[in-house]
């Protein structure tokens, strides 16, 4: 493997199958949840049907086509992903950077380079929210070319469920008819958002997250001890590039700002003060700012409210389930909670979570958003609360 792949052995087995039956399709669809490997797989499978010299159903890595692919410079490896949007738009335009600004170019080179580095953070380009169908007429016009190397090609478009209607329906008129000895590889994390016409056209390759034992296993090989490493695992639910993020992590102050958001829904006290309407609203801006400046680590935040909910949630159905929980270090505070909010409707507000951890990645009114869920999760503790005092 050219690009880190934890887990999916059998998918992995499966393409090498197809590529060494010669029953190799046009297209291909990897859908699955973030972190799972969908990238790292697409660019892997990539390498290899662009190698010179595969070994035993991999890319052998030193070829002039392996090096290249390492730097995604291969000039039959057409990479599509979401851009800004140009500042001037031509309708007939069908060079996707046409109109960017050097800042732009910049952000694009940087995050292409962390890609090929980590697979598994994807591209993030600041402003980037669409795949606009000037970058579909682009390839369009570079298929239509002799390539520059002798060889098949290979369309890689990265978060397909980013392409605005007009690019998805250009898309739809190449799948249709896919030029000779060309691959379509799309990735997605949300397969319900790709249209039906799209999905037909590809074979759909399902993607579940990495098994805890085999993201532990991992985690292990990078120097953690087994107890970190299990707790890591855990808490990242099968998300690669989370558990390397929390890798970084201060548990210790991670634990604080757990307890202390949990502590200001429920009106407690924080830093031995009560926490007053002004605490919220400084959580909104505070929370807005970090979406802004580090969207992962305000993913990470919310993701730790699921956790949290989920732990709980489970001590209410299994108290004798010490073992199984993430938050084992906060078993106290834990049953605290479940005893004194025994009618907390936990699936519900884990739903809004996990709805606003989705809608912040398509621009929208981040204020708004979280001081919807955190007025929906305050109005839940209130109603259910029997004692104000759960967490001390």
């Amino acid at each position: 493997m050219i690009y880190e792949l934890i887990g999916q052995q059998a998918i992995v087995k499966r393409f090498q199958g197809l590529i060494g039956s010669r029953r190799f399709g046009s297209a291909y669809l990897f859908a699955g949840p973030e972190g799972a490997g969908k990238v790292s797989m697409a660019l892997n499978l990539s390498s290899l049907l662009l190698c010179e010299a595969p070994q035993e159903g991999n890319a052998c890595g030193v070829c002039a086509s392996c090096i290249k692919m390492r730097h995604l410079n291969h000039p039959n490896l057409h990479l599509i992903h979401a851009t800004p949007t140009p500042k001037t738009k031509d309708p007939k335009n069908s060079d996707p950077f046409k109109g960017l600004t050097e800042a732009d170019f910049s952000a694009i080179k940087d995050e292409r380079e962390a890609l090929t580095r980590d697979p598994y953070r994807g591209i993030n380009i600041p402003g980037a929210n669409q795949i606009l169908i000037s970058s579909i007429r682009h390839i369009k016009k570079e298929l239509s070319m002799k390539p520059a190397e002798d060889g098949r090609q290979v369309v890689l478009v990265l978060q397909i469920e980013k392409a605005n209607i007009q690019a998805l329906n250009s898309l739809l008129k190449i799948l249709e008819e896919p030029p000779a000895r060309t691959t379509f590889i799309l990735t997605t994390g949300s397969l319900d958002m790709i249209p039906a016409t799209i999905r037909s056209r590809c074979q759909i390759v399902k993607f579940n997250p990495v098994p805890d034992t085999q993201l532990k296993e991992y985690l292990i090989t990078k120097g953690l001890d087994d107890s970190t490493a299990q707790r890591i695992a855990r808490l990242s639910a099968g998300n690669v590039q989370h558990a390397k993020t929390l890798m970084e992590a201060d548990f210790s102050e991670v634990d604080t700002k757990i307890l202390d958001f949990w502590r200001i829904m429920m009106g407690g006290k924080v830093s031995e003060r009560w926490v007053t309407t002004a605490d919220i609203t400084q959580l909104i801006e505070s929370y807005t700012a970090l979406a802004k400046s580090d969207h992962a680590e305000f993913r990470n935040i919310l993701r730790f409210m699921v956790f949290w909910l989920r732990d709980a949630q489970l001590l209410a159905s299994t108290p004798e389930a010490n073992e199984q929980l993430i938050n084992t270090h906060l078993i106290k505070e834990l049953n605290n909670f479940v005893k004194f909010y025994p009618r907390f409707p936990y699936f519900e507000m884990i739903r809004k979570i996990e709805a606003t951890l989705r809608d912040s990645e398509y621009n929208m009114y981040m204020p708004a958003l979280l001081a919807n869920l955190f007025l929906d999760l305050r109005t839940s503790l209130l109603e259910t609360r029997e004692n104000p005092n759960a967490i001390k």
